[in-house]
């Protein structure tokens, strides 16, 4: 199934129009949180030429952000949209150090590690007692971080399918420590009873077909984006009115830019990497990726390309490391203003190293 999937020509897919501000207050206030870098031991990210190149290591940055609503009555939200990473693998519980040891080198500062980076930045854009829940991308390791030292009583969100895939963990090889899971007193999915915000249904949004209108006035959409794994979503926010600007929050969608970015061309885009274990010898047929669904994960990714052409949409990947090199967000620290992404010029119309001849 790997080897046959790939890119899909992102102009195919239905593009619905993203539903125009009504308000000058109809956006939310985005601050991206860098808690740390994981570096893999060999390629994971994007597929490389030739066996040695594969055995390089790739680095990714772990993004989390937050999103700050002011209502017209006053009221003012805040949702942490991921919760980092564990400072060690061992962190993790047995089952999963042993797994993700080998083939992951955490650079994860205590200092960095959520919730305890709030507590860091001057000022804070939240701090645990002005926030309102997290809103959590996917059900993995560094994005849920350690949801035991959040309080028991904020509101945890997933997408839909989140449960059921994390109940069968156990049988998938994916096991979430029940310290991890079990620890929040309410856990929801997107759109079910507790778990809607101010949305009412599932819409047609952008190249999305299942986009939830959280806050309910078009500030900030939570779509379905799978393929990675069951229960992924991304989040589009509007950042400012007169014009309309967005960031889309693409989660783990795919893991570098040159996967997804059409510039310079949609043809010159990078293949998720394919990769045989070192453990499983020099000749073993290369059989894993990043995502549970590669056909499937290769439809979302044509999905974030075919919002990434829109002028006034910016995306940025939960690891996009490309984007705390050039914002300058070091480990730690954390960056706003993004009503001005556009203005200032934060959206690059490159896909970083053009690929090698032979890539599609």
């Amino acid at each position: 199934m790997a080897a046959k999937a790939h890119h899909i020509d992102p102009l195919s897919l239905p593009f619905h129009p993203i539903p125009a501000s009504t308000s000058p207050g109809a956006v939310v206030n985005l601050t991206v949180l860098n808690c740390g870098e994981i570096t893999t031991r060999w390629v994971h990210f994007r597929q490389r030429e030739t066996a040695e190149e594969m055995r390089e290591r790739e680095t990714g940055v772990v993004f989390a952000w937050v999103i700050e609503k002011q209502f017209d009555d006053g009221k003012v939200e805040r949702w942490l949209w991921d919760a980092g990473v564990v400072s060690h693998p061992n962190d993790l519980g047995p089952t999963l150090a042993a797994s993700f040891g080998p083939r992951f080198i955490f650079d994860v500062p205590p200092s960095a590690r959520l919730p305890g980076l709030l507590e860091h930045l001057s000022p804070p854009p939240a701090t645990l007692s002005t926030l309102t829940g997290l809103l959590i991308s996917h059900s993995h390791m560094d994005h849920y971080g350690r949801l035991s030292d959040f309080p028991a009583s904020l509101p945890v969100i997933f997408g839909p399918g989140t449960k059921a895939w994390v109940e069968a963990g156990v049988e998938q090889g994916r096991p979430i420590p029940k310290t991890f899971w079990e620890h929040p007193d309410w856990i929801g999915e997107v759109g079910e009873e507790g778990a809607k915000g101010r949305g009412k249904g599932w819409e047609k949004v952008g190249s999305y077909e299942y986009a939830w209108d959280w806050f309910g006035d078009g500030s900030l959409w939570l779509a379905q984006a799978p393929g990675h794994c069951p229960g992924h979503m991304v989040a589009l926010g509007r950042v400012s009115t007169s014009p309309d600007t967005y960031v889309l929050l693409g989660g783990d969608t795919c893991h570098s830019r040159p996967i997804y970015s059409p510039f310079p061309s949609p043809s010159a885009r990078w293949p998720c990497a394919c990769w045989a274990d070192p453990s499983e010898g020099p000749d073993a047929k290369p059989s894993h990726t990043m995502h549970l669904d590669l056909p499937l994960t290769y439809e979302s990714i044509a999905r974030l390309t075919r919002m990434e052409m829109e002028e006034n949409v910016m995306c940025v990947l939960a690891h996009e490391t490309e984007v705390a090199r050039e914002l300058g967000i070091g480990i730690g620290q954390m960056k706003g203003g993004w009503e001005a992404w556009k203005e200032l010029g934060w959206k690059r119309k490159e896909s970083g190293e053009p690929p090698k001849k032979g890539v599609i």
